[in-house]
């Protein structure tokens, strides 16, 4: 897993493009912002504003109805540059993370 700087380096300030990591399909964009916000965009095309922070090598997020609404924390896998799977703290798989708008060929596991 990454480590605390990793994932404040992979997340913050950027632009995370999020595909679901069995079919690969694209499901949202979601861009941090340094002061805290960020915007969700769905692969529908709508959108939501939320909010991030960081706890120690994981970051949570908190959405204004995605998820219920509720805060959920995330750890970061790396596969590669600009690549990562995220799993929740709980340890369930989550979005495949990307800096590019397109999954690399192969995506493995590092």
């Amino acid at each position: 897993m990454m480590n605390e700087e990793e994932v404040r380096r992979f997340i913050a300030g950027r632009r995370v493009f999020n595909f679901d990591p069995e079919t690969r399909a694209f499901a949202a964009e979601v861009e941090y912002r340094a002061d805290g916000a960020c915007a969700l965009r769905f692969a529908t095309g709508e959108a939501e504003a939320g909010v991030y922070g960081f706890e120690g090598d994981a970051y949570w997020t908190r959405y204004d109805a995605f998820r219920g609404g509720a805060r959920h924390a995330f750890r970061l896998e790396p596969l590669g540059p600009g690549l990562a799977q995220a799993w929740f703290t709980t340890g369930a798989r989550a979005f495949l993370q990307c800096h590019m708008p397109e999954l690399p060929e192969p995506v493995t596991r590092s």
